[in-house]
């Protein structure tokens, strides 16, 4: 088995997994490439994680998501006696399935224990590993059943593991790496791993002072949501995720500048920030974008067909708790033919989604959203003809002054006394 890693992989790892620069991660790549030609095994494994996709390597890297290569990439690595690359086959077994491998050394055990001396050692990212495997339970899988029943339930496996893989995410800390935080948080927020709340935030705020513009971006969240007094703070944290390449951190600088929070309310800028954001992929962002495009906000010009394309984009994006908010407008595009082709039925299958969200509704989407229903209703339109209903969402938006639904509303009529309910009269 491979001892401590070679001066080219350390150096590699430096450069991919603590820069969080394009080039500098391309120029590490570089060197793996180099190392494993010269048959480094523990360059094989570094390889594959580089191919596995944004959980393992920093997206903005531009390295492709390629998981047979990197499949293959990790059994050469097991096969040529790297402790990194079983330990990693553990964690994603579906990956690279080392249990059907002639491995070159005793046990996962025999692994483990090398990567824990090099942890020892200081090694960041071996730090990071043995953190890993407590906080992820492969811990048990490598010390066999008898370690295994020590332990009623997972939440006293927990109790046990959490306290020790803390300790060994800060050292990573401690050391520049910052790929272990999100774990570091999930042991916090547990309550489990005896981190209070001045060391929880001390480590975030190094971290988020380091290279890695996602925890810069998510420092700045955290103050946001924690403190009332420093949303400039905030902004600044926004800002500068920004500035090193997170595009999508561009969400939250729009919001400040959307709100004037932190900074002054801008709302050019505001869209700005958003567009870059949507371009990225940010599902709130891309909201955001066909929200300014439908009710033409700041300097963008109301442009129903732009705000259909993205809000069709946000719609598919986000989950279903949050589709509410596209589906609102998209039904009234789609009602009155706005931006897109008229479909009475798309537009109320989107309307009975947000039925029960009225009230969330913000204005003068409220108003519009309400004579859509009674639109829908009143005049059997995607839904089979309730009158009175529809007269019902009329009056609502009536409340709201629309004057699209009182117009909607004089077209009905009830008969003498009510008894015999409404009917359209043109």
């Amino acid at each position: 088995m491979n001892g401590k890693y070679s001066a080219e992989v350390t150096r590699a790892i430096d450069m991919i997994w603590k820069s969080f620069d394009p080039e500098e991660m391309k120029r590490g790549y570089a060197l793996l490439e180099q190392a494993a030609e010269r048959g480094d095994a523990d360059a094989l494994c570094y390889l594959a994680r580089c191919h596995m996709g944004d959980e393992y390597v920093w997206d903005g890297g531009g390295f492709e998501t390629d998981i047979a290569k990197a499949s293959a990439l990790l059994e050469e690595s097991i096969l040529k006696g790297s402790a990194s690359g079983a330990l990693c086959a553990l964690r994603n077994e579906s990956l690279t399935p080392f249990a059907k491998l002639d491995l070159p050394f005793g046990s996962l055990k025999e692994a483990y224990d090398e990567i824990l001396r090099q942890a020892r050692d200081g090694d960041a990212f071996c730090l990071y590993m043995a953190a890993n495997v407590l906080f992820w339970g492969d811990y048990l899988v490598i010390e066999g059943e008898a370690e295994a029943d020590k332990y009623a339930d997972v939440d006293e496996y927990y109790a046990f593991a959490y306290p020790l893989a803390a300790e060994l995410y800060e050292k990573s800390f401690e050391a520049g790496l910052s790929a272990g935080f999100g774990n570091y948080r999930t042991i916090y927020e547990s309550e489990l791993g005896d981190i209070d709340s001045d060391r929880f935030e001390s480590y975030f705020e190094l971290l988020a002072d380091g290279n890695n513009p996602m925890i810069c971006n998510d420092y700045g969240k955290y103050l946001s949501d924690e403190y009332e007094d420093c949303e400039e703070e905030a902004f600044g944290y926004y800002e500068r995720a920004f500035g090193m390449g997170d595009v999508r951190s561009a969400y939250n600088v729009a919001v400040c500048y959307a709100r004037g929070c932190g900074v002054d309310e801008d709302l050019d800028e505001a869209f700005r920030y958003y567009l870059t954001a949507a371009e990225a992929g940010h599902p709130r962002a891309q909201f955001a974008v066909g929200n300014f495009y439908f009710s033409g906000r700041g300097n963008v010009t109301r442009d129903y067909a732009e705000a259909f394309r993205w809000l069709c984009r946000a719609y598919d994006g986000l989950d279903e708790e949050e589709r509410w908010e596209p589906a609102a407008e998209l039904a009234v595009l789609y009602q009155d033919g706005l931006g897109t082709a008229q479909d009475d039925e798309m537009a109320f299958r989107l309307l009975s989604e947000i039925e029960d969200r009225v009230d969330d509704v913000w204005e003068p989407l409220d108003a519009m959203v309400l004579n859509a229903l009674g639109v829908a209703y009143a005049f059997g339109r995607g839904v089979k003809a309730d009158i009175a209903r529809g007269v019902g969402y009329f009056d609502r938006a009536i409340e709201y002054g629309s004057e699209a639904a009182a117009r909607n509303k004089a077209r009905f009529k009830r008969s003498v006394f009510g008894l015999g309910g409404w009917k359209r009269i043109n």
